[in-house]
């Protein structure tokens, strides 16, 4: 009871306190007069509208997307528009663009420079044959994934693509100003009779110039096959085959770190790398130009450990090898081309063939990658376009592919600011799903594989939707496709005219997550894709060995400092310690005499330099035992040298070194060498018989 009490009693208190105070601030404050208790009452009951500030900020809105429905104008430029942005699209869209749009418009849809890429075969109907044909936009630059089994027709559809990219004046489409193309190539078997040519080649066909740079230590295998491309009509022009050389000021300190095969992001880096690092670094900060001979002045004024010189010396050699040869050049090789080989004119083709048994496919790639950023450096000349040719054979996902591979990814990502388009040609899908993922349109061929399948659904877009669950019904549309059919998946294309408008007009949709069956059109070029059977290989023609490569001959310097020949003179076997050089033709041919060998069409005997044994160009090698072989089948019936014993083969061998004052047991030393003879000795023992029959 007292507790209570108390509460009260404090409850009290506090509603007086509360009283006092409302008390005292109503007698401090001044009353209202009328006016301020309406304007009060007025702005508590209502909020007045105000003024919007947005209103300006439409202006900065597309109005093609706020009034086309309105304003027809607006519409028609909208569908012009679409059109001119569309990497592929059907005539019959075109058609019913131009149809919407006044005569005085017309230029505002039309599209300067496109080629016919084939004709629609799904179950689309069209009004007209025409209707259904599917056309390529050159105008502006996109990139394509080619997939399929072998034979189904990769190699046509990329052909089909350069040549609306290049040639001019063609009956399959426009093009006012031709692009510059560069294609990649290479294959592990490198010898001239096991190898396939880049199919791209016969592009030269038509006239277009056509450049095939190759590694320099095969030169004379690749040159025999572009020579002599199978199918290739009489008298039409030939590819031009020239060793790949960079010039000095093109190797700066990324392209020089690269032939030697350093990654900076390595975590562990052997430690004359290091050196290496550095020195490419002082360089660089020294802010002079970085060249070539200042490096190497520097990597030689190093004192190495024996180890490590030798590292260092394995690592220089592809870099060395692929130097534009210069009175520096201790060795002798191939003379580099007169003309400039990175001149890449508008129409032009180079193909760039690394097939060589001496390089492997990571080597291969890193001069790809160097070829690459040298072709993309004055894109402003003329649109440019890099293709891949049976990219699976090079492009794995390992060591200097990938780099590669990212590179052409960063290049893929940048198109529309570099003008350069892309396309690739393989025959897995499995290559790298990040190009599938990033390139505007994929040509799906012919093949069997389900793993292949699996791929494609995760990574296109109409390949899943198309297809969901455990249907498989894409996987069988893929299966019975025929040669030169394929799906285009390419959600920006623009094949059908839509019919279904939200106010019944007609428009343009795109594909989306779809797809259309297509049929390629035939090629404009020759065809060298088809496949070789066994009539046809009887059929083909034999292969001229008459080869010229120019050389680039490094003369022997003998004791005293000076040159034991005379002036005039060539000599057949150079020492390599000289520092003179000249540039001569080596001529490789069937019918020298029994005696000597011919080089430049002069004839050489044999000599020896100072007493000392030199090292033999390959070229004279191959020469004297083509020379040997032809008398050993006039006059002993040999047929092959393959075909003979072990002892008469050693014979052989001992007989050619003799020759050629090799040292014993050279030719077994030289890697390579007995292989690329024992082919040229077949070819020229048949040659031989040849003749034979003839004078009987």
């Amino acid at each position: 009871m007292r507790t209570a009490t108390k509460s009260l009693v404090a409850y009290r208190v506090l509603n007086s306190k509360k009283l006092l105070a409302k008390n005292f601030w109503n007698f401090s404050r001044p009353k209202p007069t009328a006016d301020e208790k309406e304007g009060s009452i007025a702005s508590d009951n209502f909020l007045g509208p105000r003024a919007s500030k947005y209103p300006d900020l439409l202006s900065l809105i597309g109005g093609d997307i706020l009034n086309e429905q309105q304003d027809p104008n607006l519409r028609r430029q909208e569908l012009a528009r679409n059109l001119r942005h569309s990497p592929i699209f059907t005539a019959a869209v075109d058609k019913f663009v131009h149809s919407e749009l006044p005569p005085s418009e017309h230029d505002l849809s039309s599209i300067p420079q496109y080629g016919l890429i084939g004709t629609r075969r799904d179950e689309k109907e069209t009004a007209s044959p025409e209707d259904g044909l599917v056309i390529g936009n050159v105008n502006i630059p996109w990139s394509a994934f080619i997939c399929g089994s072998q034979g189904a027709g990769k190699s046509h559809t990329l052909c089909c693509l350069l040549e609306n990219s290049l040639i001019a004046n063609d009956n399959a489409g426009a093009l006012p100003y031709p692009l510059a193309g560069m294609v990649m190539h290479y294959d592990n078997h490198a010898n001239y009779s096991t190898a396939q040519v880049c199919e791209v080649a016969y592009l030269c066909s038509s006239g277009i110039p056509v450049t095939v740079l190759v590694s320099p230590s095969n030169i004379w295998a690749m040159k025999r096959l572009y020579n002599n491309l199978p199918g290739l009509p009489p008298g039409s022009p030939r590819p031009k085959v020239v060793p790949l050389y960079f010039d000095e000021h093109q190797l700066d300190a990324s392209r020089i770190l690269k032939l030697m095969a350093v990654d900076p992001t390595a975590e562990r880096t052997p430690l004359y790398m290091e050196v290496v690092m550095d020195i490419v670094r002082t360089i660089a900060m020294e802010g002079s130009a970085f060249t070539y001979a200042k490096f190497r002045e520097r990597v030689a004024a190093i004192k190495w450990m024996s180890g490590q010189e030798t590292s260092l010396n394995l690592r220089l050699q592809l870099l060395d090898n692929f130097m534009t040869p210069s009175p520096m050049t201790k060795t002798t090789r191939p003379a580099r081309s007169p003309e400039n080989i990175w001149s890449f004119e508008p129409g032009s083709l180079t193909i760039v063939d690394m097939s060589d048994p001496f390089l492997s496919s990571d080597e291969a790639c890193t001069l790809f990658s160097i070829c690459l950023s040298i072709f993309l450096e004055e894109r402003n000349k003329c649109g440019r376009v890099v293709a891949m040719d049976e990219a699976h054979k090079f492009l794995a996902q390992s060591g200097e592919a990938r780099v590669l591979t990212n590179e052409l990814i960063s290049v893929i990502r940048q198109q529309r600011h570099t003008g350069t388009r892309v396309v690739i040609a393989t025959q897995e899908p499995t290559l790298s799903p990040t190009l599938i993922d990033l390139v505007n349109a994929t040509f799906v061929h012919r093949f069997l594989s389900p793993n292949w399948y699996e791929v494609l659904k995760r990574h296109l877009a109409g390949a899943n939707t198309q297809d969901p669950g455990r249907n498989n019904s894409l996987f069988r549309t893929i299966v019975g496709l025929r040669t030169g059919q394929a799906l285009l998946f390419c959600p920006t294309a623009r094949m059908d005219v839509d019919d279904g408008g939200p106010d019944g007009t007609k428009g343009i949709k795109p594909l989306n997550d779809s797809y259309v069956k297509i049929q390629i059109r035939k090629r404009l070029t020759f065809d060298g894709g088809k496949s070789i059977t066994a009539m046809s290989a009887s059929e083909t023609p034999e292969i001229s060995m008459d080869i010229e490569v120019p050389m680039h001959i490094v003369e022997p310097k003998v004791k005293g400092g000076k040159n034991k020949r005379k002036s005039g003179e060539e000599s057949a076997i150079p020492i390599t310690t000289g520092a003179l050089t000249t540039d001569i033709l080596a001529t490789e041919h069937l019918n020298g005499d029994e005696g000597s060998v011919s080089v430049d069409g002069q004839t050489i005997e044999e000599k020896e330099v100072d007493g000392r044994q030199g090292d033999v160009p390959r070229p004279v090698v191959i020469e004297e035992a083509k020379r040997l072989s032809s008398f050993m089948a006039r006059h002993h019936g040999w047929i092959s040298l393959s075909s003979r014993n072990p002892k008469e083969t050693t014979g052989f061998y001992d007989k050619l070194e003799k020759n050629l004052s090799m040292a014993p047991g050279k030719i077994n030393k030289i890697k390579g060498l007995k292989s690329a003879l024992l082919i040229a000795v077949d070819q020229a023992m048949k040659q031989a018989r040849k003749e034979k029959k003839k004078k009987k």
